[in-house]
């Protein structure tokens, strides 16, 4: 299927053909996204960490999202690879893919991770880069597990946090097609359920205790796209789920390890870049998917950026995926990507297009466009 007449070939950055997800409230793409879309959300006390109630300085169980029966007793990475697995695992067993091993169709893809970033301090900072640690300990054995024939030069790690899934479609649109790769599995965990995750989060106070009403719950997920070049899908007969015809990211100079109140700026840029994509830019009224997560600090961010681009959002469907989930860190944008891609497949997008927001609390922030690919 081609692009929809409103866009020139050169304004589709690259097809999706597959998506994945691993959630709280469905263990595939589909029941994720349905039970998100339905407001179904599983919220549980963890029994593994407690918090001090401000009011009464109890300790209570913490109130969380966890994956139940499905990651009970993992940690660290061991987590990660749980989610990846089974999201990873979705896209292959995408009908008309060729088998995982076969060496031929995968050598020709890259496999990118989005992992929260260094700064969090969450994971062991190994290599020339920090990231040799995933990509030993978590990458090459899901691939091999999973059977996939893919040359460990294929395998990166982009460690951006929430925007990381744009900042990866960046990179895929820009230098890897340059480079020759037909394909990009983008595929992004995060368990903020990690002991170590909820150490630092509660030593900072960004969690929601008792009845303060700010602060975040915390959510794990892992969740998958296949980005393919249009021609390439449309060659071996793949029929497009979703076109990405924008992308941009930038880094937010006030953030809230600077200690200082993001004035938006950054994010605005985003959004601002990607409606002004395409032959015909216009005031975008479709469905925008954010990861406000409760925080404070996020929504005076998207306050001041919603300020700042004034007319150009002309009334958007906010949809929040953290209500259901929780934040699940570096995996929201990929878990947005593929909200927005199983409603355009099931008809429920109004406009056909969205808008996936991403920001990190180091301010690298990330917006993707996306549109149906149905005429």
């Amino acid at each position: 299927m081609s692009a929809p007449s409103e866009f020139h070939p050169r304004d589709v950055l690259g097809v999706i053909t597959a998506i994945g997800a691993v959630t709280s409230v469905g263990r595939s793409a589909a029941s994720s996204c349905a039970a998100i879309r339905a407001g179904i959300s599983r919220p549980r006390r963890v029994s593994h960490f407690q918090v001090l109630d401000p009011e009464t300085q109890d300790t209570l169980p913490l109130t969380a999202h966890p994956v139940q029966g499905y990651t009970d007793g993992f940690v660290g990475m061991g987590r990660w690879l749980r989610l990846a697995r089974g999201c990873l695992r979705e896209v292959l067993e995408t009908p008309g893919l060729p088998r995982p091993s076969d060496a031929r169709f995968w050598s020709s893809t890259a496999l990118m991770m989005v992992a929260p970033s260094r700064d969090d301090g969450v994971f062991e900072v190994e290599g020339d880069d920090g990231l040799d640690g995933i990509r030993e300990y978590c990458l090459r054995p899901l691939r091999d597990a999973l059977g996939l024939s893919l040359p460990d030069a294929n395998v990166r790690v982009v460690d951006q946090g929430p925007a990381g899934a744009a900042a990866a479609v960046q990179q895929a649109s820009g230098e890897l097609w340059r480079a020759g790769f037909e394909r990009i599995l983008v595929l992004a965990v995060d368990s903020l359920l990690d002991p170590e995750a909820l150490r630092v989060l509660d030593e900072e106070g960004r969690l929601k205790v008792g009845d303060n009403p700010v602060g975040l719950m915390p959510g794990e997920a892992g969740a998958c796209f296949l980005l393919e070049q249009e021609g390439g899908a449309r060659q071996r007969g793949a029929a497009p789920l979703a076109l990405v015809t924008g992308v941009a990211t930038a880094q937010e100079r006030l953030h809230l390890y600077a200690g200082h109140v993001s004035q938006g700026d950054g994010l605005a840029a985003c959004i601002r870049e990607v409606l002004a994509r395409g032959s015909r830019p216009a005031r975008f009224e479709g469905d925008l998917y954010s990861d406000l997560n409760g925080e404070e600090w996020r929504a005076r961010e998207w306050g001041t950026a919603l300020i700042r681009l004034g007319e150009e959002l002309d009334a958007p469907n906010v949809h929040l995926p953290g209500v259901s989930v929780g934040d699940v860190g570096a995996a929201s944008g990929a878990l947005g990507v593929c909200q927005a891609v199983h409603a355009f497949v099931r008809g429920h997008s109004r406009t056909r297009q969205a808008l996936v927001v991403s920001s990190s609390p180091w301010g690298t922030v990330g917006c993707l466009r996306l549109h149906s690919a149905g005429t």
